[in-house]
């Protein structure tokens, strides 16, 4: 079905009809993105001039042409510029964008094939686009036979974007250690949680690589955050609104570096999707609320910690040699289960990079086909 284009005579707009919808479009919404001479620069694709210099009184004045491609608009400044139709109707989400991230799906522990890839599969673009498009579904992926070299971590997150270093340095290693500064580092249960909540921002996608593992016991455990949220707010959406309100505040004290920042337990985007769980029973100090809103929150808390334990909602793996799990901090609670330290060793090495590494790796492979290691601009 074609599109039909009109002037809006009221606004001076174009009323755009597809597919039994019907929008007015403002006059300067179209200009800023109809393309011609001068409009764009063609390797930025940044606009070459600033939107200020349009005038408050532009419309469109005429509709020179329409096919299945553009519509070819002039506006009353003069200029006859080209509307891409196709641009525009996926934009307003008429018609399917091709770089559109996979929607995420909740899971539980009823999850019976894990998303999954051997690393040497990955020059594959076919391949890296299935991982990719697992892992946005998931929220997490695994890669197997990874190189097992002190550091490697290095190479093989970088693939994917840039490393964020932070006061633990670009690599942290959780093995067990004397005097440890953290409960990772020694061998006991380490209950579902996000990392560092407490920075600005929080870390968006985490690796651990597992190196050496002697040990029985030390499972590592997801749970999916978008699935035990949901759940609550089925059970009790009172407890629900409290935890997307109130703002928390996490706090992280160490021989480097005091750290703070403040979020509420669950977070939606603009179109109500959950998009960050923040839940580290550890660090978080809610504030002095009348006795009825704190009642709710220690509910609704104590509810989604006990979801993120249970058998309904956990799944377990071993990490072997070579095992690597990429997940995204904002979405997924990790733990592991206990293991006996004094049976051998046991050494990940972790990290973390921002979300827009891997979002931008997809949308590559759709335009281009082809599979690379994130690189620098000049």
């Amino acid at each position: 079905m074609s599109a039909l284009a009109t002037i809006d005579p009221d606004t001076g707009g174009l009323a755009l009809s597809f597919s039994g919808q019907r929008q007015v479009l403002h006059p300067l919404w179209l200009r800023e993105r109809v393309n011609g001479e001068n409009v764009f620069d063609p390797i930025s694709h940044q606009r070459l001039y600033e939107h200020s210099e349009l005038p408050d009184d532009l419309v469109v004045s005429q509709i020179n042409d329409t096919t299945a491609d553009a519509i070819k608009l002039t506006f009353n400044s003069g200029e006859t510029l080209s509307l891409s139709l196709q641009d525009t109707l996926q934009e307003l989400g008429w018609a399917p964008h091709a770089e559109a991230l996979p929607s995420p799906q909740s899971w539980d522990a009823s999850l019976n094939r894990l998303p999954e890839a051997d690393w040497a599969d990955l020059d594959q673009p076919a391949k890296m686009k299935s991982l990719l498009e697992d892992y946005f579904r998931h929220g997490f992926c695994i890669l197997q036979n990874t190189p097992t070299d002190r550091d490697s971590l290095k190479f093989l997150a970088r693939r994917f974007g840039y490393l964020r270093e932070t006061n633990f340095g670009e690599l942290f290693n959780v093995e067990m250690k004397p005097n440890p500064s953290d409960l990772a580092y020694t061998d006991v249960a380490l209950a579902s949680h996000t990392d560092n909540p407490y920075r600005a921002p929080v870390p968006g996608i985490q690796y651990l690589h597992c190196l050496r593992n002697e040990v029985s016991g030390g499972l590592s455990t997801l749970v999916d955050g978008m699935a035990i949220a949901e759940a609550l707010r089925r059970e009790a959406p009172d407890q629900a609104d409290v935890l997307e309100r109130v703002s928390v505040r996490f706090r992280y004290e160490g021989p480097s570096a005091i750290l703070e920042h403040f979020g509420p337990l669950i977070e939606r985007d603009h179109v109500g999707i959950v998009r960050q769980i923040r839940l580290s029973s550890r660090l978080d100090y809610v504030p002095a609320l009348d006795h009825d809103t704190l009642s709710l929150f220690y509910a609704g808390r104590k509810r989604l910690h006990v979801m993120s334990e249970s058998d309904e909602f956990q799944i377990r793996f071993p990490f072997r040699p070579g095992t690597l799990l990429m997940m995204d901090n904002y979405r997924l609670l990790h733990g592991r289960t206990a293991f006996n330290g004094r049976q051998g060793h046991r050494h990940l090495q972790g990290c973390y990079i921002d979300h827009d590494g891997p979002a931008s790796l997809y949308r590559m492979l759709v335009r281009d086909g082809v599979t690379t290691s994130v690189r620098r601009e000049d």
